[in-house]
């Protein structure tokens, strides 16, 4: 068994996607969790553009309130936006739902691109748990090493390694907290205008002004840029839970997705064990990230591709939300 959880499951236009994430969610909750869907909108005010139809954002609700969920007890709720927020404001309404109306102390926020292993719930909510007392350590993740084989998993089962997307994160209400102040100035950056044509030399300036390099102009950096401010790292488990499906969507493309060998993964069979990290390895971390950047941030599956002579032939993979 393990603690209840608050899912904020956020969802645009995808519904192939969501279905296979929905299932594999409601497949593995327990009473006491409440699963939160935050449906973004199709019509964006500020571009006059029409990002998605009305079929395919009902469709996305629809399979999301007649999926079965097997544990009772289990609260269900579908918040729909009138008007497309982009994947910034999305996460943003999610967050706020959680940690300011809910008051929540923790909450696990999900894309509709990641397919969860049968042990990934429980593996959060073991890390959450460590992160209550850890002020250190700003999200984690379970769906860990993609790349690695099942052996080098076994040999690691019990290890925390740094994550680089923000998928499948949870956080604690501290942690947002005190990231908040950044967040909120990348906010007030793309909040008047579509969130797929914002100033992305303006968000790079502001990144530049807190003394970062960073070229990634995605609500994901506004993220790590955060974390690494308020001295923070973002942790996954080195035993692989999830699969990554995002072939199509904003910053993602099939080409990509074939290059950065995301379909790779070997799930591991079992519960992790999650143990505490050393502080050392805390002060190593921290290290590596302010290394990282001020040389201007690449996440790692990118540097070993730029070793190979392949970085300047294919991009990060972020923010799954389709144009």
């Amino acid at each position: 068994m393990r603690k209840a959880l608050t899912v904020a499951l956020l969802s645009f236009n995808r519904p192939e996607y969501l279905r296979n994430v929905v299932r594999s969610l409601f497949a593995q909750l327990v009473p006491g969790d409440e699963v939160f869907l935050f449906q973004d909108g199709g019509w964006n005010p500020f571009s006059g553009n029409r990002k998605a139809s009305e079929d395919e954002l009902g469709a996305c609700v629809r399979l999301f309130a007649s999926e079965d969920v097997s544990a009772e007890g289990v609260e269900r709720r579908v918040y729909h936006s009138p008007v497309n927020l982009g994947i910034a404001g999305n996460y943003r309404r999610a967050e706020q739902y959680a940690f300011e109306v809910l008051g929540r102390s923790s909450a696990v926020l999900l894309e509709d691109d990641l397919v969860l292993g049968p042990h990934y719930l429980e593996a959060i909510a073991d890390l959450l748990e460590l992160a209550a007392g850890e002020p250190r350590i700003g999200y984690v993740s379970a769906y860990g090493d993609f790349w690695a084989p099942l052996t080098r998993q076994q040999e690691q089962a019990d290890e925390l390694i740094p994550m680089h997307e923000n998928w499948g994160a949870g956080l604690t209400r501290s942690s947002w907290l005190a990231q908040k102040p950044i967040r909120e100035r990348y906010w007030e950056l793309v909040r008047n205008a579509d969130y797929s044509l914002r100033d992305n030399e303006a968000i790079r300036d502001f990144y530049r002004s807190l003394g970062y390099s960073c070229v990634i102009s995605s609500q994901d950096a506004s993220r790590w840029i955060a974390c690494r401010a308020a001295g923070m790292v973002r942790l996954t488990t080195a035993t692989c839970h999830a699969q990554y499906i995002g072939k199509v969507g904003e910053h993602a493309r099939p080409d990509l997705y074939e290059h950065w060998k995301f379909g790779r993964a070997e799930l591991f069979p079992e519960r992790p064990v999650i143990r505490r990290p050393s502080d050392e390895q805390f002060d190593e971390w921290l290290q590596a990230d302010a290394a990282a950047f001020a040389e201007g941030y690449v996440h790692s599956y990118q540097k070993e591709g730029a070793a190979a002579g392949e970085f300047e032939e294919a991009g990060a993979v972020t923010d799954g939300e389709a144009p």
